[in-house]
Order: structure tokens, then sequence, then C-alpha cells
């Protein structure tokens, strides 16, 4: 396969990705449209299904560990029970639209940056008692308007009003996480920003429980689709270096074509590097590696195939195209130096600078590479995997630092 139709196959499918929370809230409005028509069971199933989704949003997010998705889940699914209970009186659902707009989308920014450190943790439960705390007020505030006679503060067959302080706090909030989308380019960015947008519209009709049920759907629908991202990047994705994991190249062997190149690429004196500095300064050395072999070019892929050793295939080129761009590649690595931070340098780079930071030194990083063609002795990917790691082995062993086939 034409490894740039790869990529464009690659890049449609993050665009798609991207675009299907915004098709899931165009499938929202259009279902609540018809929420008129709808007859009894059809209604049933509809107040139902929130609860349905957000048991599979929860089980997913314990199975992938992540903690973001889990409380935003348990957030939201604790808010719409809230609000369940406050129809019984306009004063309460009032005062529960009023304490949940202004919520969400503080919680939202809030969980879209927080690191992942485990559901069943005391990081876990410090974000669990947060919101339990913030809800156990909302809930208390709406129990304390049961008593309120007031009413005809609803029309049924309008939308209701949301507070001015609320509207701010999502306009500011969407346009924080937009900010960041657009800097970093990151999808859980995408995902929050479309439940920003969800759950402002649902809020309008919690007054309509049918369609705000079909809305808060909605918003767990987006969290199962993006913990399947979630699971699709754990398997093909090295979540440290950020290149094609090993069962990526495993499946890439099955695709390969007739004509291919494959290179096993070792970063020299590794375990040293580690054993002198540490494995925080070992990581960062692996992903200054694999950043230089991800931008190798469009006609070939990078992957880490374990430990320091990553994999290069070139789909539809020689052996003597291709050791031309190993050495470039080589050489690049060797040429950047690897400057070791200094324990006491700032996290964040200060408004004044006073005085000097050398670090505590900086180390030259090499590789040695292997590589190997598919020729009428080498005829399966295994074999070429084979014969390229015999070259990575000699030009270890003739010095290192050098390109071998």
């Amino acid at each position: 396969m034409d490894p740039s139709k790869e990529r464009n196959g690659e890049y449609m499918r993050k665009l798609l990705t991207g675009l299907i929370p915004f098709a899931v809230i165009l499938l929202a409005w259009f279902t609540a449209s018809k929420a008129g028509s709808f007859n009894d069971a059809v209604n049933s199933v509809m107040l139902v299904l929130p609860f349905v989704i957000a048991v599979l949003a929860l089980f997913m997010s314990i199975w992938y560990k992540n903690s973001r998705f889990f409380f935003l889940t348990v957030f939201m699914l604790l808010s719409s029970i809230i609000l369940k209970i406050a129809v019984a009186k306009e004063a309460m659902l009032v005062e529960a639209v009023t304490a949940i707009s202004i919520l969400i989308p503080i919680n939202m920014v809030w969980l879209a940056f927080i690191s992942e450190r485990g559901i069943i943790t005391c990081y876990g439960a410090n974000k669990a008692l947060l919101i339990g705390i913030q809800l156990a007020w909302v809930l208390v505030s709406v129990l304390g308007k049961s008593e309120d006679p007031a009413g005809g503060l609803l029309n049924p067959d309008q939308a209701m009003r949301l507070p001015a302080p609320a509207i701010i706090l999502y306009v500011i909030a969407i346009g924080f996480l937009l900010i960041n989308y657009i800097l970093k380019g990151q999808y859980i960015f995408v995902v929050f920003i479309s439940i920003l947008i969800t759950t402002y519209i649902s809020l309008h009709f919690a007054h309509r429980p049918v369609i705000h049920a079909i809305f808060t759907s909605s918003v767990f629908i987006m969290v199962v689709s993006a913990l399947f991202e979630v699971s699709y990047s754990l398997a093909f994705y090295d979540t440290l270096t950020g290149v094609l994991s090993r069962r990526a190249f495993d499946q890439e062997l099955d695709k390969l074509g007739r004509q291919y190149c494959i290179a096993m690429v070792d970063i020299d004196h590794f375990k040293r590097v580690n054993d002198t500095y540490g494995h925080d300064i070992g990581d960062e050395v692996l992903k200054m590696v694999a950043s230089i072999l991800s931008r190798i070019s469009y006609r070939a892929r990078a992957f880490r195939y374990g430990g320091e050793e990553f994999a290069i295939i070139f789909q539809g080129q020689m052996i003597s195209e291709v050791m031309a761009v190993l050495e470039r590649v080589r050489l690049a690595v060797e040429q950047r130096s690897f400057i070791i931070r200094s324990e006491n340098r700032p996290k964040k780079k200060p408004e004044k600078i006073t005085g000097s930071s050398k670090g505590r030194g900086k180390i030259n990083i090499t590789v040695s590479i292997g590589v190997a063609q598919k020729t009428e002795s080498l005829k399966t990917p295994l074999e070429v995997v084979k014969k390229a790691d015999e070259a990575l082995y000699r030009a270890k062993t003739g010095g290192r630092n050098r390109v071998s086939k």
C-alpha cells in the first residue's frame, strides 16, 4: 500500500473523528425536533437512554483507566438526576438550572486539563469529593425551593432562560478550549467544546424531560466515542514518544507490497544514559529521537519497536535511496545536542531572567541503524526485519553511530 495513501487515510480518520461530536449534536437536534410526535413507548425509551449510555461510558472509563471521562460522566449523570428531581416544581427547576449551568463550564475546563492519575486513588478521591460537594450544594439549594409556591415561571412552549453569568462562563470556556485546540491540536478539546455546546442547548429544555434526555444522551455518546478514540491511540500509538507502536508495526508488515525496505534504529549507550542521569532523562532522549524519525519523509513511517529501538518502513523504495535518507537521520541525531535541565530550573520561563542557567551539562546522542530490503531471498517481512537486525548488530559492533546494510 502507498504510504502517502495511508497517511491520507490517517488524516481522514482524525478528521472524521473530530466531526463525530458535531454530527451527534445535529442528530440530537433533529431527533428533538420530532419529540412532539413520539408515542409513550418512544418517550419511555428516550427517558431511560441517558442512563444506559452513561453506564457504558462509566464502564469504558474504568476499563481504560480514564479519570477525566469517568468524572465527567459522573458529574453529568448526577446533574441529570438532580434536574429530574427538580422538574416536580418550577421554582426547584429554575434553581437547579441556574446552579448547574454555572458549574458545567467551570468543571468542563477543569476536567479538560486535569492529569490522568487514576480513578481509585487519592487523586481520584479528591476529584470525587470536589464534585460531590458541588452537587450536594446544588441539591440542598434545589430542595430549599420545594416549599416555594411560585408558579407560571416557565412556558412549556418556550425555551428556558439561562442566567447571564452562566452564559458568560460558557462563552469563556468554549473560547478558552478553542484557543487550546488551535494551539495544541488535541482531540480532547473538540470533545469538551461539543459537550459544552450540547449542555448549553439541553439546559434550555430542562423543563421538557424528553428533549433534555435526548441531548443528555448525546453527551454520553460523545464520551463513548472519545473513549473509543482513546482505545485506538493506546493500541496503535506509543504513549511516551507519540510515534506508532509495535502493534501498529506488526499490522503494517501484513500490508507491505512488493518493494520495501525496513530499517532498525537503536540509540547508542542508552542504558548508560538511564543509569547515569535517570529514567526521566532517558524518556526525554527517546522523545527527541522519535521526533527526528517522525520527520523523515512522507514515504516512510516510524514505529517504537521496543525499549530504545525504533523501526522505519520505507514502501516502494530501493535500498540505495533509503541509505541516503538514513544517513541524514543519523547525522541529525548526532548534531542535536541534548541539554540536561538543571534540577532547580523553573518549569515556566520567568518574566525576568537573573543569572545564567546552563543546566547540568549536555550529552551527545547517536544512533546505529541497520537496513534491509525485500529481495528474492528475503521474501517475507519477518525475514527482512531479521536481516535489518543483523545489519544493526554489525553497525553496533563496527563502532556505533553508523548505518549498515
